[in-house]
């Protein structure tokens, strides 16, 4: 069978993928060229060249693995809903970045009739947080607010590796989501482009409220029922 042409096609598909600058469709045609070159060691020479069409099948189970570990890079589709939720929030995070960060976030929801503590006013902390389902209660420089879902604790401590500024407890209820902090920096580390990331977002989220500076329609009420929340959690 006169397919010789097979061997320029294929050589044509790769080139191209070799001028593209995307991975995903680089390996793809990468992929689709090899294919075609299996082809023709297949059906041109007499016998077919088995080592040649061997030798060619491990480099597309190797490209279709690449393309796998690419689509979870890019795609959200083996998140759960609570976490799909959450990645809306951590806007300057790929979703495979996400991904590393979700496989060491712990999801709690406070079960203390007597609110959860956070964390505690200059004292040290080892976990950043993120209010993911209700409202908690901050104390700074002894006056109370209220700080609704959508918003990190300790994220000061955490990016400047100091204390804590504030006091926060979480009311029966609330859901929200701890990363113990040794265990963030050294996936910061290991992927700096991440760290870089998560820092983006950790910054922006401070500024946003450094902008807001607790808002008077956020402040709660001096009431006793508060201060014992604040001042009665161990």
């Amino acid at each position: 069978m006169d397919l010789w042409w097979l061997i320029y096609v294929g050589a044509g598909l790769l080139l191209l993928a070799y001028a593209i600058r995307d991975e995903l469709k680089l390996r793809l045609l990468i992929v689709i060229s090899t294919f075609v070159y299996i082809a023709y060691y297949y059906i041109v020479p007499s016998p077919p060249l088995w080592d040649a069409i061997v030798t060619s099948l491990l480099m597309v189970a190797i490209n279709l693995w690449v393309l796998g570990q690419i689509m979870l890079e890019r795609t959200t589709f083996t998140l759960s809903p609570d976490e799909k939720q959450l990645f809306d929030a951590f806007d300057t995070l790929t979703p495979g970045q996400f991904r590393r960060l979700a496989r060491i976030a712990q999801w709690h929801r406070a079960d203390d009739p007597e609110g959860t503590l956070l964390t505690r006013e200059d004292e040290p902390s080892g976990a950043l947080f993120y209010i993911f389902e209700g409202i908690i209660s901050v104390e700074k420089y002894g006056r109370q607010f209220r700080l609704p879902e959508g918003n990190f604790v300790g994220e000061v401590a955490y990016v400047l590796n100091r204390k804590t500024t504030t006091t926060s407890v979480a009311p029966q209820g609330v859901r929200y989501v701890e990363w113990d902090s040794d265990a963030l920096r050294q996936l910061s580390d290991r992927y700096p482009n991440l760290g870089n990331a998560l820092g983006a977002l950790l910054t922006r989220d401070l500024a946003q409220k450094l902008k807001t500076s607790y808002r008077p329609d956020d402040a709660m009420p001096a009431t006793a029922e508060t201060a014992e929340m604040l001042d009665g959690v161990e």
